[in-house]
């Protein structure tokens, strides 16, 4: 039988402060974006982990965290050629290729990490990664016509993912080194 002070004991445990879900619009969720690429959360190296490259270290980091079936197969493609950074600016045309045919929706628990693997290749190539970005903006946009525009984690990631990228650039892109920063900034 239940007495007076279980009663008690049970209406003061049900007394929670924490927060109840509430249902967000896609406008709101899409409001709440924001990327701040300068004050991340996320640990910055300086340095590559044993003098290999960005792009080694992320690909490895997202092997654990991911099983997706697609990207197991990408990264059992790509490891063999990411081994040292001389060797990834040799392979990078395989290397953006096999990237940018993974940025699609059928592939969508992929997506993340292969947005990451690109602003660390970006990071890791710099000059060398320019004449690469009107094929990466062309797949972004692809990519976001294909459904990812309804999805606002995934629209999210590829900003954050854009975001870097020009992060790692901006002095390259200044400088006008890449020839195609007049069609992005609209001057002729």
């Amino acid at each position: 039988m239940t007495t007076p002070a279980d009663v008690r004991t049970v209406k003061s445990l049900n007394k929670s402060t924490g927060r109840r879900f509430v249902f967000k619009t896609f406008s709101q969720r899409v409001e709440e974006i924001d990327i701040d690429v300068y004050r991340s959360l996320d640990p910055v190296k300086a340095e590559p982990s044993g003098g290999s490259s960005f792009f080694r270290d992320c690909l490895i980091e997202y092997r654990k965290l991911n099983t997706a079936e697609d990207f197991i197969s990408f990264y059992e493609e790509i490891f063999p050629l990411a081994q040292t950074l001389p060797q990834i600016i040799l392979q990078k045309d395989l290397i953006i290729s096999s990237l940018l045919s993974g940025l699609n929706m059928e592939g969508r628990l992929s997506v993340e990490p292969i947005l990451r693997l690109i602003s660390a290749l970006s990071r890791d190539l710099v000059e060398d990664f320019t004449p690469f970005l009107s094929r990466i903006i062309v797949s972004l946009e692809s990519l976001l016509q294909s459904g990812a525009d309804k999805d606002p984690e995934l629209i999210e990631q590829i900003f954050t993912s854009w975001s870097y990228i020009m992060m790692y650039l901006q002095k390259y892109l200044i400088k006008g080194c890449w020839p195609y920063s007049k069609d992005i900034t609209g001057s002729v």
